[in-house]
């Protein structure tokens, strides 16, 4: 029976591959999905292992010993046949992507007969969860997440900001306007957001709003409040309250006129849409005319919303 001899971890080897392949620690630590002082420290643990130095670093960046040029190709293919081993071909027609419940339902799924009419023979299959992502492990092409843009991952392309306004519905809006107009906030009943109350990366909340309008006025309580945009806007529509509304979202429920604005006061967010991938490289066919799609209709929807209201708001 054929011993195999100890290996190093394989966490050493991996932060060795990567950053020999890519000639730079910062990359392999985006890659990996770790910081550059991990991928440091593991490759340090390999040197420790094996008694030989396999990376120097110069003015010029990344530099490999001649034991670490050696031992970079096996490497590379060895990782190229594990990732193989457990590898099943991928349709390059089918796009597997995580969307926000909100967006799916009101801002791409009424775009979505456009790109099938352009790619009839791409397969969507999609993920309406707000989780996180990991695309080392998830199954997924892309994703769509609303927030700063600080994301880890290898692509992240910025489609559009979000801004906020009132709004209600035309049954309400006759009653709800002049107290809106008047500044008797205090009749006036709230639908709350909670990703819009604030934390680590703080929306445009009701609060903000009422000190732009009047500013020594009291907040009136919520009426109700979701965790999710969607159930938010789906209040609004069954008059359960007025809502400071994403406009992204709002858009085609207020060229219905579904919903109205009951102030021209837009509050512009730190926070927008992003598109994040594991790679633009690695995307598939499918991906890719998906990614070049999406980016178009973004940069179209800017272009149309482009003009500042009077009450615009950069808060």
């Amino acid at each position: 029976m054929k011993i195999r001899q100890p290996l190093p971890p394989l966490n050493s080897l991996k932060a060795f591959e990567a950053t020999a392949r890519l000639k730079s620690m910062a990359l392999a630590a985006k890659e990996l999905h770790v910081t550059p002082s991990a991928v440091s420290q593991q490759i340090k643990q390999l040197e420790h292992h094996l008694g030989q130095r396999v990376i120097t670093q110069s003015r010029s960046g990344i530099v490999l010993t001649a034991y670490g040029r050696d031992a970079l190709p096996k490497l590379s293919q060895a990782f190229d046949l594990l990732a193989g081993s457990f590898h099943h071909p991928r349709d390059p027609l089918l796009v597997r992507i995580s969307v926000l419940p909100s967006f799916a339902r009101f801002w791409l799924n009424p775009r979505l007969p456009a790109f099938f009419r352009q790619h009839p023979a791409i397969r969507l299959d999609i993920d309406s969860s707000p989780k996180l992502i990991d695309f080392t492990f998830d199954d997924l092409d892309l994703a769509i997440r609303y927030g700063k843009g600080n994301y880890e991952t290898p692509l992240c392309d910025s489609l559009m900001k979000e801004a906020h306004q009132a709004v209600c519905t035309p049954r309400q809006y006759p009653a709800w306007a002049p107290l809106v107009e008047s500044g008797d906030f205090a009749r006036l009943p709230l639908i709350g957001d909670r990703g819009m109350l604030g934390g680590d990366e703080q929306d445009v909340t009701w609060r903000e709003w009422l000190h732009a309008k009047a500013p020594e006025s009291t907040l009136p309580d919520y009426r109700i409040t979701y965790t999710d945009s969607g159930l938010a806007i789906d209040a609004a529509l069954a008059h359960q309250g007025m809502l400071l509304g994403r406009l992204v979202l709002l858009d085609p429920l207020l060229k219905e006129q579904k919903l109205l604005a009951l102030d021209p006061l837009i509050l512009r967010s730190e926070l927008g849409y992003f598109l994040l991938g594991p790679s633009l490289a690695g995307l598939s066919e499918g991906a890719q005319k998906f990614r070049q799609w999406l980016l178009q209709e973004a940069a179209a929807y800017q272009t149309q919303h482009h003009t500042q209201s009077p009450g615009f708001s950069d808060r």
